[in-house]
């Protein structure tokens, strides 16, 4: 409209002229028409109500309904506005989340599409750009965009059935439910004889000398606390499988504290990798606890945590492993193994905490490699897919 305004000038200073009314009032109804547009131009979109409904949290594999509501909250309609939801590539379902359509008085649209995650990760949903213009098109449209909300993808869980982790105590950190129970190998002392005592228990030499049946009392055991110590260093991991590798690392992280949740065990995660939503900083560790909340907790830092070159692998261990508890297990997860990180994993040891390897990947010097870890008395597994962590522990 702006650019023919020097031509609808000429027009109505040769109609007054000409004194052509018929042409006077053509011209002023295309004005009206444009001071009209112009108003309803800018009042449109202040009054759309945007809402995204959704889950926003879900597993590999899963479809996600989305439901796009789009509300005109004006009294007056909206002739017509256009849409366009911007979508990852990862999530997205295959077609563009794109339409046109109109508004009436408080009306609203729905408009239904669905996600599907094809790979972990944090996902922005959106933004989403609106557009609408005046009725005769004389201006250029309007356009607004409603900020983007997010998707958290967790990590593909595999079942550990066959999974065993090593103890210091002759009965395992599994034994009961219950994570508190008596261990017959910590004898606190010794009492009289009650109903409901086993006769097992029941210290004969102190019988003799006291004359009286005497049992002994047991310390409490606890169930033990792991830490999954996750490698995502890219130096660690071969350039040709970095992906598929690092991508393996982390399912294995997720399945290994999926099982520590099943067991009932105190379960933690210190990783080295990179975390997007926090300015590619590495993420603060999460101390053993139990839980479904605090399962989580660590499936979230699963979903997003990306590789990076952050902390060396040393130094990672060295700080997941300073403040935990004696008979505690660490389960590190690597691409890579050198003779420094088994000598800091034997000090470990040594300091009476039982550590765990699990290699990722593929090496031509496996063998050697769990030759030095049996001299070490170093637990450790290989995976190179899914189908072998779900056979992990079987040989």
């Amino acid at each position: 409209m702006v650019d023919y305004l020097p031509f609808i000038i000429f027009l109505m200073i040769l109609a007054v002229f000409l004194r052509a009314e018929s042409a006077l009032t053509v011209i002023y109804m295309v004005i009206g028409t444009f001071l009209l547009g112009f108003w309803w131009n800018k009042r449109a979109l202040g009054h759309v109500e945007i809402t995204r409904n959704y889950d926003t949290h879900a597993f590999l594999g899963d479809v996600i309904p989305v439901q796009l509501e789009i509300k005109n909250n004006s009294i007056l309609p909206i002739l017509w506005i256009e849409i366009h939801e911007g979508l990852p590539v990862d999530v997205r379902a295959g077609r563009v989340v794109k339409h046109v359509f109109s508004l009436g008085i408080r009306e609203t649209k729905v408009i239904p599409y669905d996600l599907v995650t094809k790979k972990r990760g944090f996902y922005p949903i959106g933004p989403l750009l609106l557009s609408t213009g005046d009725p005769l098109g004389l201006l250029q449209p309007s356009e607004k965009e409603y900020p983007s909300s997010s998707l958290t993808v967790y990590p593909q869980i595999v079942n550990l059935s066959a999974f065993r982790l090593p103890s210091r105590s002759p009965f395992g950190t599994i034994k009961h439910h219950n994570p508190i129970f008596q261990d017959p190998s910590r004898i606190l002392g010794k009492r009289s004889f009650q109903n409901g005592d086993s006769i097992r228990h029941i210290d004969w030499k102190s019988t003799a000398v006291t004359g009286q049946l005497q049992v002994k009392q047991f310390e409490a055991s606890i169930a033990l606390e792991v830490v999954v110590i996750l490698d995502l260093h890219q130096e660690n991991y071969s350039i040709k499988s970095t992906y598929k590798d690092t991508e393996l690392a982390v399912t294995t992280a997720a399945s290994v504290a999926a099982w520590g949740k099943h067991h009932h065990q105190s379960i933690g995660l210190v990783t080295n990798g990179t975390d997007p939503y926090h300015g590619n900083q590495m993420p603060n560790p999460i101390q053993p606890k139990k839980g479904a909340n605090h399962f989580i907790n660590i499936l979230e830092i699963l979903a997003r945590i990306q590789p990076g070159d952050n902390l060396a692998v040393e130094d990672l261990i060295e700080n997941a492993s300073s403040n935990l508890s004696w008979g505690a297990t660490i389960v590190f997860i690597s691409g890579s193994f050198q003779d420094a990180t088994l000598d800091i994993l034997f000090k470990t040891r040594k300091r009476g905490i039982n550590p765990v390897m699990l290699f990722i990947g593929q090496s031509s010097d496996f063998r050697l490699l769990k030759k030095k870890a049996e001299y070490f008395k170093i637990t450790l597994y290989k995976a190179n897919d899914t189908l072998d962590l779900k056979t992990i522990g079987t040989t």
